[in-house]
């Protein structure tokens, strides 16, 4: 599968999900759900319910503690089995410092009632001092994703809002 993002892979994550495919699929390109699921986003703006490609998405968040926005592109859809996503620009300053910012989301069959949903990170390190912090970089992104991927397996598995969210609460 030839893929639209152009950084390297930083961060490859993985979670099983008791759900058929279909439902994880539909429930994460559901853009009117991320803040039931995330922990970050608060209010997501959007012109279709559902991500498809070109589409922009502009979430507002809070990033430890610190409110601002993020706003996503979706730029390819495979199926059901896989979507990219763009970070066109954010107010947190990962994109001043993380050159071709993206994400893959996958969806892998496993049984009729089980999913493994698969997160990968791609970004390269704009200069010779983020190169040299990658490691802290990815430990601080592979946390945050973690926690991102477990509220969508409780939220599809239980119904639960996440409680990280401050918009749950």
């Amino acid at each position: 599968m030839q893929t639209k993002l152009k950084a390297p892979l930083q961060l490859n994550q993985k979670i099983t999900v008791k759900a058929s495919k279909d439902k994880v699929w539909r429930i994460f390109n559901d853009q009117s759900l991320l803040p039931k699921w995330t922990q970050d986003v608060q209010i997501s703006h959007y012109d279709e319910v559902m991500a498809s490609p070109g589409q922009l998405r502009k979430n507002e968040c809070i990033v430890n503690g610190k409110k601002g926005t993020i706003e996503t592109r979706c730029v390819a859809m495979y199926g059901k089995d896989r979507a990219e996503f763009f970070v066109e620009k954010d107010t947190f300053g990962m994109t001043k410092m993380l050159l071709n910012m993206s994400f893959a989301a996958e969806f892998r069959e496993i049984s009729e009632n089980e999913t493994e949903f698969v997160m990968q990170s791609h970004f390269t390190p704009k200069n010779v001092l983020l190169k040299l912090m990658n490691p802290i970089i990815k430990k601080k992104m592979r946390k945050e994703v973690d926690i991102m991927i477990k509220g969508l397996k409780s939220f599809i598995e239980t119904g639960k809002l996440n409680p990280l969210n401050p918009a749950n609460q």
